[in-house]
């Protein structure tokens, strides 16, 4: 199911988006500001195959993420909303503290089904996960900088639906993919043709975007990565404080 939340972007005396504001800059600043010292340009390849994946997939629970727990029967007040806190728990009455991230919702199910068979007989429970935020891809244009909630898997060609770029624009035979890599702590920058897609039915260009991937999809003058890359980084931030914020492009269940 994909549901689109098109909130626009964010007032400036909304502290909440003032917060998301800094992170962006700071994404911006921490992914494009090393890559000046780029020397010997050659554009990047397609990101590497991996896993498959099927629609089914959902990612795991996270921080900030919200979580519905429903118990029957339901004597000790325990259904209800929670927000997984910054240390990846809830607090349920009670059990206490419940550590619930890298978990689905099925795997949090039978967890919790385990614990309250020691004060319940024959529990039922049911998870659910109501607003997953900490499962982001970002999507920056020369336009706009915007953010894409996700629990499942999601391909570049559906970021670009929802970042509102026309399938006539020429900007979509190259898009970066800028993706943190943890073990080599540095960023891995690959190219998509996604007019391959569209024009050829060339759905090798269709990769699956993993959580923290940026979707780089640079102004139609530049010619190379490293004069993009010198555009966002000269001007990431007026666009991020100049338009408002940044904008919730929708969220994908």
């Amino acid at each position: 199911m994909l549901s689109l939340n098109m909130r626009g972007f964010e007032k400036k005396g909304d502290m909440k988006s003032c917060g998301r504001k800094a992170v962006f800059f700071y994404l911006l600043f921490f992914f494009f500001s090393g890559f000046h010292f780029l020397s010997c340009y050659k554009e990047p390849p397609l990101p590497p195959p991996g896993p498959f994946i099927t629609p089914e997939t959902r990612y795991p629970i996270g921080p900030g993420d919200i979580i519905e727990i429903k118990l029957v029967p339901d004597e000790i007040g325990v259904s209800g909303q929670y927000e997984v806190d910054e240390e990846g728990r809830i607090l349920i009455p009670i059990i206490g503290e419940v550590y619930v991230v890298g978990m689905t919702s099925i795997g949090l199910r039978v967890h919790l089904q385990k614990i309250f068979s020691d004060y319940i007989k024959r529990p039922y429970i049911a998870v659910y996960v109501r607003e997953m935020k900490s499962q982001k891809i970002y999507v920056l244009d020369e336009e706009k900088v915007g953010v894409i909630y996700v629990q499942r898997p999601l391909s570049i060609l559906e970021a670009v639906i929802l970042a509102g770029v026309s399938p006539k624009d020429d900007k979509l035979s190259r898009i970066y993919i800028i993706r943190w890599d943890e073990s080599k702590k540095s960023s891995d920058i690959y190219s998509v043709n996604v007019e391959k897609i569209l024009k050829q039915g060339d759905f090798t260009q269709n990769v699956y975007l993993k959580p923290g991937d940026i979707v780089f999809i640079p102004p139609k003058y530049t010619k190379s990565l490293r004069e993009a890359l010198s555009f966002y980084s000269s001007v990431g931030y007026s666009i991020i404080f100049g338009l408002g914020g940044i904008r919730v492009l929708g969220i994908v269940k």
